[in-house]
C-alpha cells in the first residue's frame, strides 16, 4: 500500500482536479487574448501542470464574449492553444452557428474546422451542410463538398451542391462547379456561383419576372442590382419583349442624409410595332429632395415620357409608373402623376425660410402627350417672397406679404413677365370671451409685360390690374365631455365649432391681361361649378359671398400602457355652403361660370368605430332639387396586425366621372396570400383595369402569380420567390455627403 501510494504521489501533485460542474475557470491567465478572456466549464476539468493542458468532460462549455463553444469532451493544449473537440460540437459565433462530431479551434486565431458539420447563417437563414467546413477568419469560412440552402428542411426544396465553397459574413458565398438541385433532383450545371451572404444592401439581380401579355407577347425582366456603397446604388433593367423588342432601363439612387435623397430613370426601347407611335420610345423620370447650404433645401421632379401611349404600353413590372409612383411616394413623399393627366409637369424649386418668411426660385416645364392639347406657357425664372404673420407692435393687427415674379415662355406665340405684389393686413380678436374674429383686408397690384403674341392678339405691351379683398370670419367652440369622472382617466369629447365667413373680392375685366397662368382668370370650371368657397381654395377675383360651416369632432381619449394619455379620432363631420350675392365668376378659361345664389351643400365625414375601420363620405346636394353634384366613399378595413385588409372606393363627379376603384388583400393561410384590385367606370361602363396576384409562400420558396386585365393590354407574370438569395434592394442608407 505505502508503495502504491509513493507511485501516486506525483502524478496527484502533478495534476488539478475540479469536482463535477465546477464554476467558470479562466485558462490561460498570462495570456491577453484579443476579445478578452476565455472562460471554461464543466463537470469534470482537469489541469495538467506538466503541459499545461486543460482537459474537460460532460457538459463542457468555453466562452469569449459572445462566442460559445459547446462539446461533450474538450482538451486545450497550453502550447498551441488548440482546442480539440469531440461529441456534439457546437461553436456558436454571435448569430451564426457552426455544429459537427469533432473538431479543432484555435484560441488565438479563433480559426478552425469541424468534421459531419453543418454552418447555419442566421441574418441569411443560410444552411451549409458539409463533411468537413473550415474557420479560415473572424468572418470567412471554407468548405468542400457541400450544399447550400434557406431550407430548414433535412430533404430541401431547392438546394446547391458546390464542389467548394468560400464564405464571407456580409458578402457573398462563391461557389464553384455548382449545381441547382430542386429536391434530389439536379436542374442546372454552374462552373461557378456567387450567392449573397448580406444583411445589409447587396448587389445581385434582383426577382426576375416572366409574363404574357396579349399587346406585347412574352416579356421576360431579369434586373441587376449594384449598391455601389452605403449611400448610392444603380439598377440595370433588361427586359426582353416579343413583340417589341428590347427595352433597357437604368436607375440610379442616393442618399445623401435622412432628408436628402435622388432618384432618375431612363428607359427606352426601339418599338418594332407598326402601330406604335413612334418607333423610338422613352420615359426619363427623376425625383429629388435636397438639402442644401445656408439653410436652402430643393424639390424637383422630372417627367418626360415620348408619346401619351408610353406609360400605357409599358406599365408592368418593374418599370411600370404604379409601381414605381407607389415606391416614390414611400421615400420622397409624393407620387407621379397618373395615367388620365395628358399634360406631364417638370419641375424644381428651391427654398430657404427664415425666421419670418421664406424664398422660393422655380421653374415649370410642360410636355403635352397629343398635339391636340394646348401646352401651357413653361415658367422660368419664378420667384416667390412670403412673410409670415407679422405683429403691428402691440396691436392685434398682423401684416402679411406675398410677392411673386414669373416670366413666362413658349416655343412660339405668347411670352411675357408677371409682378405680382400682395400685402395683406389681418386682425384676430377674441369678443365676450366666446367669438374668435378674424378681419383680412388686402391689395392686389398684378402687372405685365408682354414680349410676343399671338397671331390676331390685342394685347398692351405693358398692363396690369388693381383689386383688393376682404375677408371676416367668426366662429366659436363648444364642447362637453361624455363618461368623465374622477376615477377614469378615460372619455369621449364632442366638439362643435360653427364658423361663417364673408369674402369680397373685386371684379376685374380678364380680356385687358394677357393669358399666361388660367388661374389669373377665376376659380371655377366645369367640375367645380356652383361649388362653396373652402378655406385656402379662395378665387382672384370676382366674389361677393358668404360661406357657413358646421364641425363635429368626436375624440376619445384613454391612457395607454405606459400610462401616458392616449388621444384617438371617432368622427369628424363638415356642412358647408356658400350663398353668392353675385351670379356669374370668371372660369379658368376667362369665360364667365353663372352659378346659382346659393351653393351646393357639402358635407365631409370621417369616421373610426374601432381601430381596424376607417370610413368617409364626401357628398355634395344641390338645394334647387338638382341632385347629387359630388359623392366621394371610402371604405378600409384591416386587422390588428395589418395583414387582410379591404379598401373601397366610390367617386362621382356629375357630368365628369362615375367610378369604383376597391383592392382586397387577404393573408389566407400561412403560405397562402390572394389580392384583387378593380377599377371600373361607368361612364363609359367600361372597366378600367382589374388584377388578380396569388403568391404561394412557404419557408425558403414561393411562387408570385399575377394576372391584370387592362383595356389596353391583358397579361399574366410570374415570378419565383427564393428569400436570401433573390432579394428586394433596400433604398440608400444615410451616407456622407457625395456631391
Amino acid at each position: 500500500m505505502k508503495l502504491r501510494l509513493v507511485i501516486w504521489m506525483p502524478v496527484l501533485l502533478c495534476c488539478l482536479i475540479w469536482p463535477a460542474w465546477a464554476e467558470e475557470v479562466e485558462i490561460f491567465k498570462d495570456l491577453a487574448f484579443e476579445g478578452g478572456p476565455w472562460l471554461l466549464k464543466a463537470d469534470k476539468l482537469v489541469y495538467h501542470t506538466v503541459d499545461q493542458t486543460y482537459e474537460a468532460v460532460g457538459r463542457v462549455t468555453i466562452r469569449q464574449g459572445d462566442r460559445r463553444i459547446t462539446a461533450e469532451y474538450i482538451k486545450v493544449h497550453g502550447p498551441t492553444r488548440i482546442a480539440e473537440l469531440e461529441g456534439n460540437v457546437v461553436i456558436v459565433l454571435g448569430q451564426d452557428i457552426l455544429r459537427g462530431r469533432t473538431g479543432r479551434f484555435n484560441l488565438v486565431t479563433r480559426c478552425g474546422e469541424i468534421s459531419e458539420a453543418r454552418l447555419f447563417l442566421q441574418r441569411n437563414h443560410f444552411h451549409v451542410t458539409s463533411a468537413l467546413i473550415r474557420k479560415t477568419g473572424d468572418d470567412t469560412f471554407h468548405a468542400e463538398k457541400c450544399v447550400v440552402t434557406t431550407c430548414d428542411a433535412d430533404r430541401p426544396m431547392w438546394s446547391f451542391y458546390s464542389r467548394e465553397l468560400n464564405v464571407k459574413l456580409d458578402g457573398y458565398a462563391i461557389g464553384k462547379a455548382t449545381a441547382l438541385r430542386l429536391g434530389p433532383i439536379p436542374v442546372a450545371f454552374l462552373p461557378a456561383a456567387v450567392l449573397p451572404v448580406k444583411t445589409s444592401r447587396q448587389s445581385g439581380f434582383l426577382m426576375p419576372i416572366y409574363s404574357q401579355h396579349r399587346a406585347a407577347g412574352t416579356v421576360v425582366e431579369i434586373p441587376f442590382y449594384w449598391a455601389i456603397n452605403n449611400y448610392m446604388d444603380a439598377t440595370l433593367y433588361q427586359m426582353v419583349v416579343n413583340k417589341r423588342g428590347y427595352l433597357q432601363g437604368l436607375e440610379y439612387r442616393y442618399a445623401w442624409d435622412k432628408d436628402s435623397g435622388g432618384a432618375a430613370r431612363f428607359s427606352y426601347i426601339r418599338d418594332g410595332k407598326e402601330e406604335a407611335p413612334t418607333p423610338h420610345r422613352y420615359w426619363g423620370v427623376a425625383m429629388l429632395n435636397q438639402n442644401l447650404p445656408q439653410g436652402w433645401s430643393a424639390k424637383g421632379t422630372l417627367d418626360i415620357p415620348s408619346d401619351g401611349q408610353y406609360l400605357y404600353d409599358y406599365n408592368y413590372g418593374y418599370l411600370g409608373l404604379d409601381r414605381l409612383s407607389r415606391s416614390w411616394a414611400e421615400d420622397y413623399g409624393r407620387n407621379l402623376e397618373q395615367f388620365e393627366v395628358k399634360t406631364r409637369v417638370s419641375g424644381l424649386v428651391l427654398t430657404r425660410n427664415f425666421s419670418q418668411g421664406s424664398v422660393n426660385f422655380y421653374g415649370q416645364y410642360y410636355r403635352p402627350l397629343y398635339s391636340d392639347i394646348s401646352r401651357p406657357l413653361d415658367k422660368a425664372p419664378s420667384l416667390n417672397v412670403g412673410t409670415l404673420l407679422l405683429p403691428l407692435g402691440s396691436w392685434p393687427i398682423h401684416f402679411h406679404l406675398n410677392t411673386a415674379y414669373t416670366h413666362y415662355y413658349h416655343d412660339y406665340g405668347l411670352s411675357g413677365q408677371r409682378l405680382d405684389f400682395h400685402p395683406r393686413f389681418s386682425l384676430n380678436s377674441r369678443l365676450f370671451g366666446t367669438f374668435d374674429l378674424e378681419a383680412v383686408a388686402g391689395w392686389r397690384g398684378t402687372g405685365y409685360r408682354v414680349d410676343s403674341r399671338d397671331a390676331g392678339d390685342d394685347l398692351n405691351k405693358y398692363d396690369g390690374r388693381s383689386l383688393y379683398d376682404v375677408k371676416t370670419g367668426l366662429s366659436t367652440s363648444l364642447f362637453k365631455d361624455w363618461g368623465r369622472s374622477s376615477g377614469s382617466a378615460g372619455f369621449v369629447r364632442h366638439v362643435f365649432q360653427p364658423r361663417v365667413v364673408y369674402y369680397n373680392y373685386q371684379n376685374f375685366n380678364v380680356n385687358r391681361i394677357p393669358q399666361f397662368d388660367p388661374f389669373d382668370y377665376g376659380w371655377q370650371n366645369q367640375v367645380t361649378k356652383n361649388y362653396p368657397i373652402f378655406e385656402g381654395e379662395e378665387p382672384i377675383g370676382g366674389i361677393n359671398a358668404t360661406t357657413y360651416s358646421l364641425t363635429n369632432h368626436f375624440l376619445r381619449r384613454s391612457t395607454s400602457s405606459t400610462g401616458l394619455p392616449h388621444i384617438t379620432d371617432l368622427f369628424w363631420s363638415r356642412l358647408t355652403q356658400s350663398i353668392f350675392f353675385n351670379s356669374s365668376n370668371y372660369g379658368l378659361d376667362g369665360q364667365p361660370q353663372p352659378h346659382r345664389r346659393m351653393s351646393d351643400i357639402f358635407l365631409e365625414t370621417m369616421a373610426f368605430p374601432i381601430e381596424q375601420i376607417g370610413l368617409g363620405l364626401d357628398t355634395g346636394i344641390s338645394p334647387y332639387h338638382e341632385g347629387l353634384s359630388r359623392m366621394d366613399v371610402n371604405l378600409l378595413l384591416r386587422d390588428r396586425a395589418d395583414r387582410n385588409h379591404l379598401n373601397i372606393s366610390y367617386i362621382y363627379l356629375k357630368n365628369y366621372a362615375n367610378q369604383i376603384n376597391s383592392s382586397v388583400f387577404l393573408d389566407l393561410f400561412r403560405s397562402i396570400k390572394v389580392g384583387f384590385s378593380n377599377q371600373h367606370t361607368f361612364v363609359s361602363g367600361k372597366k378600367l383595369e382589374n388584377k388578380y396576384s396569388l403568391i404561394f409562400q412557404r419557408q425558403c420558396w414561393g411562387v408570385s402569380l399575377n394576372f391584370a386585365d387592362r383595356s389596353t393590354d391583358k397579361y399574366v407574370s410570374f415570378s419565383i420567390i427564393i428569400p436570401g438569395l433573390i432579394e428586394k434592394s433596400h433604398a440608400p442608407s444615410q451616407g456622407q455627403q457625395v456631391l
